[in-house]
């Protein structure tokens, strides 16, 4: 992942029942929706893309200087 790339992800409750949640991601690259049943899935959704955001982050720090 680039430097100075950043990725935040939302999660949007649906405002009635029987519609979905939302879990929003916003980056440089442009905005992703995607709508799932449950509120657990969408957490489960969610967490999975903050955690390869945080592991790429890791991973550029670990990268040895050229």
């Amino acid at each position: 992942m680039p430097k100075g790339k950043k990725i935040r992800v939302g999660i949007y409750h649906p405002p009635k029942s029987g519609m979905p949640y939302l879990v929003v991601t916003v980056s440089s690259d442009g905005v992703i929706a995607t709508a799932v049943e449950s509120k657990d899935e969408a957490r489960i959704l969610a967490s999975k893309k903050s955690q390869s955001v945080a592991v790429d982050d890791v991973r550029m720090k670990l990268e040895p200087q050229k």
